[in-house]
């Protein structure tokens, strides 16, 4: 009989947890269940002999067939609201009622808010008026709620996560940069860019699993470096091996995300209602396709207001509390993770991830 423990990891055939499934398997350190809600998005999955179980984290029957004889959680779904927040209470619920020995939930910094300077586990949360934010702060309530009860859990709280498999901070960005339409922001852009490189979140949620010092403790882990995001931009651009970038005015940045927020709503309102016929056009018109196209270039290279915001945060997420009870220490410089990044793109080809 195999003694080592089985995890179960929701949200497997995502970003981060299929890495962590992927590493389970390939270290050998642990039984990896991986938690679906679609098959059709278990390809990456299917590369590897690992146990695949339905698990849509709003159906508590499914989450208690892919919950049993597996003492270890990894909490990793997301999605609308209710994902993030009835999903985490469901998946509580039925820990709870299981007897789970740990429940490591994936939480994110977002939940500080727009905040400033060092920010450590003791900073509150604050709402900015954004919905993943208000989320995953909805989300660590129901956490803190189970933990009363006995649940043994832990929260783990990265920030910007890249790597390969990466859409927002990885994929996109390079899009962006290739794209031509991206730059160094006046202005804009010097706000801390906290990188984590994936596998470092991922010896971070295997430290919170395994030690027992985790329980009961939320965490912030964070990578090696602290650069801004124009620099950031830059060394990706390097990477790439594109041309120097051109200087992007605030100004100009602001108008066009204002412009692209309005066109972005009302072509979604438009083929909400008209999607049929406007397929029907696509495959028939090679012009159509063309000009969905150039809108799609424009979509990508066009930041919303949001991360306007983001990239001016003068914020640093401070791990000296997972270091000393968990003794996590990141491994991947930027340079290594952005080489690691760019060979997944190459190798794959980015046109094949629009």
């Amino acid at each position: 009989m195999d003694p080592r423990p089985t995890i179960l990891v929701t949200g497997a055939t995502g970003f981060i947890g299929g890495w962590i499934v992927e590493t389970l398997h390939l270290t050998g350190r642990a039984r990896p269940r991986a938690g679906i809600r679609t098959w059709t998005r278990a390809a990456r999955l299917g590369r590897f002999p690992v146990d695949i179980a339905p698990c849509d984290v709003l159906d508590r029957e499914q989450i208690e067939a892919a919950m049993q004889d597996a003492p270890i959680v990894v909490h990793c779904a997301i999605g609308s609201r209710d994902v993030i927040v009835e999903g985490t209470r469901n998946m509580l619920a039925v820990a709870e009622s299981m007897g789970v020995k740990r429940f490591v939930h994936l939480s994110t910094t977002e939940v500080y808010g727009e905040v400033s300077g060092d920010v450590d586990e003791s900073c509150p949360y604050r709402w900015t008026g954004q919905e993943y934010n208000a989320s995953k702060i909805e989300a660590e309530q129901v956490v803190w709620e189970y933990a009363k009860k006995g649940v043994p859990v832990t929260v783990l709280r990265p920030p910007i996560v890249y790597g390969p498999f990466g859409k927002d901070f990885t994929l996109r960005i390079a899009h962006r940069l290739e794209s031509g339409q991206w730059g160094v922001f006046e202005g804009i852009g010097g706000g801390m860019c906290n990188l984590i490189y994936v596998t470092d979140v991922v010896a971070a949620v295997m430290l919170a699993a395994e030690d027992d010092a985790a329980v009961g403790e939320a965490f912030n882990i964070n990578g090696p470096e602290a650069i801004t995001w124009n620099e950031y931009f830059e060394r990706f651009n390097e990477a790439l091996g594109l041309p120097p970038q051109r200087t992007i005015g605030v100004n100009h940045l602001r108008l066009r995300a204002i412009v692209m927020e309005a066109a972005r709503a009302g072509a979604k309102s438009i083929l909400t209602r008209f999607e049929r016929p406007i397929k029907a056009l696509y495959k028939q018109s090679s012009l159509v396709r063309s000009r969905a196209v150039q809108f799609e270039k424009s979509v990508i290279s066009t930041p919303r207001l949001a991360e306007l915001n983001l990239y001016n945060r003068q914020a640093r997420y401070r791990d000296a509390k997972a270091r000393t009870l968990l003794g996590y220490r990141p491994r991947v410089d930027i340079d290594t993770g952005l080489e690691l990044s760019v060979r997944w793109i190459r190798h794959l080809g980015i046109e094949a991830f629009m």
